[in-house]
């Protein structure tokens, strides 16, 4: 059934369905988490605690997803570079690794935000330092998550332009994505100054490429990793 549907399609596929399971995940999830507001934030986490927990599981699906993905994208373009197939491989796992235990967080946060609704006196406050540390503990391993992936979709967009499988534009596309989105995270990684939207900005071209991408794959993907 695989070497009908070819590897390349299931890249695709897989390319699309972590999009689609992480946009969902954001919108249960409701408001970003903020450590600055750790009492109001609690309190949104407890009263949607059911769209939280959907969310966690919608993450988990996703995250596992990219593992997934990064070993199909291995397996379909390591006939045209193994070696860079493979540290471009590695880096997507550990970007999938890395904030899948961001859920672990977060399943904690949610069990914290339950208590603080009777909790009392002294007990409130310690619940919200620890919920503080989690959400700022989230918030870091999702940042260094995205330098994996930053690193991982500029190696891949690399081997996507020296295997000739990729139309040529579309294999610069994912090159260039890739290198903006290195600089734009690792640059706020090492300088929390750099602003967010311009960080934002430089994330807007690989997304956009993985869509395009994925739907190409899934459509004209049949032949990669035949050659």
């Amino acid at each position: 059934m695989l070497s009908w549907i070819g590897i390349g399609h299931l890249c695709g596929f897989l390319y699309l369905f972590v999009l689609l399971t992480s946009v969902l995940s954001k919108g249960l999830a409701g408001a970003p988490l903020d450590p600055e507001d750790v009492s109001n934030t609690l309190g949104a986490v407890a009263k949607g605690r059911k769209r939280f927990r959907i969310s966690i599981a919608l993450d988990l699906v996703s995250h596992a997803s990219v593992v997934a993905l990064a070993g199909a994208l291995f397996v379909a373009f390591s006939p045209y570079n193994r070696s860079l197939a493979l540290v471009a491989m590695l880096w997507r796992v550990v970007e999938g690794t890395i904030i899948a235990f961001n859920e672990v967080n977060n399943t904690v946060l949610l069990a914290v935000a339950q208590k603080r609704v009777s909790a009392t006196g002294a007990e409130v406050v310690a619940l919200e330092t620890l919920g503080r540390a989690l959400i700022v503990a989230e918030d870091w391993g999702f940042k260094i998550g995205l330098a994996f992936f930053a690193l991982g979709s500029l190696l891949f967009g690399i081997l996507f332009v020296f295997s000739g499988a990729v139309p040529p534009a579309l294999a610069w596309w994912g090159a260039v994505a890739g290198l903006l989105a290195v600089g734009g995270r690792w640059l706020a990684l090492f300088s929390p100054n750099v602003p967010v939207i311009l960080e934002t900005a430089s994330f807007v071209p690989i997304i956009l490429f993985e869509v395009v991408f994925g739907i190409w794959l899934l459509f004209r993907g049949g032949q990669i990793g035949l050659s």
